[in-house]
């Protein structure tokens, strides 16, 4: 088992990471992290953890309170939601991105020429089938919810 505090580090590098983790304690309009947790992980733990926070841009200590929080939200949110609730979701999350795409180059052309594409109706249409999705899938989380 690895101690996360120190987590192994030479005594100049706990100190410059204490005034990182210090700073990043701040939460923003004068709040503070001020409580600490300690708690023991494996090897492999670590490993992960360290190598989670580094993708993710973070300290391990907000690595693991956003992670944890995210955890939290998604278990509020309900046990029901499905996989195959959460692959529609992210379906939905895909063509709106790529409507959005389409839609940006089509304005393009219209502000370049002065004369609306011929596509423009048909992507219209397609983002309007891609919304009455959106509402079907937020009935049914809301279904979901009660």
């Amino acid at each position: 088992m690895i101690d996360v505090i120190g987590g192994g580090a030479t005594e100049d590098e706990q100190v410059s990471t204490s005034r990182k983790l210090q700073r990043r304690s701040q939460l923003g309009e004068g709040r503070r992290r001020d409580r600490e947790m300690r708690f023991r992980v494996s090897d492999e733990e670590y490993k992960e953890i360290c190598e989670a926070a580094h993708r993710a841009g973070a300290a391990y200590g907000t690595f693991i309170v956003h992670t944890v929080q995210a955890a939290n939200r998604q278990h509020r949110f309900g046990h029901e939601l499905t996989p195959d609730i959460c692959e529609e979701l992210r379906g939905i999350a895909r063509q709106l991105n790529r409507i959005g795409v389409n839609l940006n180059q089509l304005a393009r052309i219209a502000n370049a020429t002065g004369q609306i594409p011929r596509e423009l109706p048909a992507a219209l249409a397609y983002l309007q089938n891609v919304l009455r999705r959106v509402d079907a899938s937020s009935v049914e989380l809301g279904r979901l919810q009660r």
